[in-house]
């Protein structure tokens, strides 16, 4: 059986792995925890980002060799910076200003620089998210990936459900207005995933020789919905929390307004929402589980660990 993990104790190996959408939280929490095997598996860790922000600072902080690269660069540009390691795991560049069908060649280049190992981040269910204009290039990036991985030694295809984490980013209004208000229908079921899990899961695969690649569907251990999700945060946060579902021009406003999320990334999470209310999320599998080895964690203990975050 071939793994990434046989790829990088070749002995002719860089021993080096690359992240892209670091710039991102997905991409830069991958490449936060393939920090930690650095010096044991890892000789070097490349975190790729468009903007430069306070992630991208802390990983260079905590030894990232960041590499600034944009989807108009092209690809002999992008298969320049690839050629540098073994392993590329391609996270979506959301926040890349040309983020669309051209996206494609983070994947793509792959090929070009001759790559011994490939991973694709994307989401549940894409290739039914087409009529999504922001999901839409996911759609592409799994084709791309498709058409190429018979060329690559070793390729993983990993879909991943919503993050919980990204009700971080209204943290401030559930701490004030006591209220998780989102554009989404809060009976419509999915299965949230801790951003940290899915990161765990992902570079546990590259290192472990009994972790087999192949396509892996990444969701949280239960089906919920955002009532549900209310309920579980009111019983640890020790406050009554309510869920109220508005329009998804008031979310997008307060999301550029007290935020400052730039607009794709507004619009990425404004299509993923749009899918969650057409049932398009709700896929619940052991997945996770089996590359964690342990139970995911569950949405009460996401509440409970960061309990602060949603206090006034």
């Amino acid at each position: 059986m071939v793994t990434f993990s046989s790829l990088l104790e070749s002995p002719t190996a860089y021993k080096a792995v690359l992240v892209t959408g670091c710039d991102m939280y997905a991409g830069y929490q991958i490449a936060l925890d393939a920090l930690q095997h650095k010096g044991k598996h890892y000789k070097c860790v490349y975190a790729v980002y468009y903007k430069e922000n306070d992630m991208v600072h802390h990983l260079k902080k905590h030894g990232a060799d960041c590499i600034k690269l944009a989807v108009a660069d092209g690809a002999d540009a992008i298969a320049k910076a690839y050629s540098k390691a073994d392993v590329v795991v391609v996270v979506p560049p959301v926040s890349d200003d040309h983020w669309g069908k051209d996206s494609c060649v983070f994947v793509s280049a792959a090929e070009k620089a001759k790559v011994k190992g490939l991973v694709l981040c994307s989401k549940i269910n894409a290739d039914q998210l087409g009529n999504l204009p922001m999901l839409q290039p996911l759609i592409q990036m799994e084709q791309a990936y498709h058409d190429i991985k018979g060329k690559i030694k070793v390729a993983s295809l990993v879909r991943c459900s919503l993050h919980i984490d990204m009700l971080w980013l209204f943290r401030d209004q559930i701490a004030s207005d006591r209220k998780i208000c989102l554009p989404a229908n809060g009976q419509a079921k999915f299965a949230p995933l801790v951003g940290s899990d899915a990161s765990h899961a992902l570079c546990r695969m590259l290192v472990d020789p009994n972790i087999p690649a192949g396509t892996y569907q990444l969701t949280g251990p239960e089906q919920l919905d955002f009532e549900t999700v209310a309920q579980h945060a009111a019983s640890k946060l020790d406050e009554e929390i309510a869920y109220n579902q508005i329009e998804r021009k008031d979310m997008e406003q307060f999301l550029k307004d007290k935020v400052k999320l730039c607009d794709n990334h507004i619009g990425y999470i404004g299509d993923t929402l749009e899918a969650l209310s057409n049932g398009l999320l709700d896929k619940c599998t052991s997945d996770l589980e089996q590359l964690l080895g342990k139970q995911p964690m569950s949405v009460k203990k996401y509440f409970e660990k960061n309990a602060n975050d949603f206090k006034p």
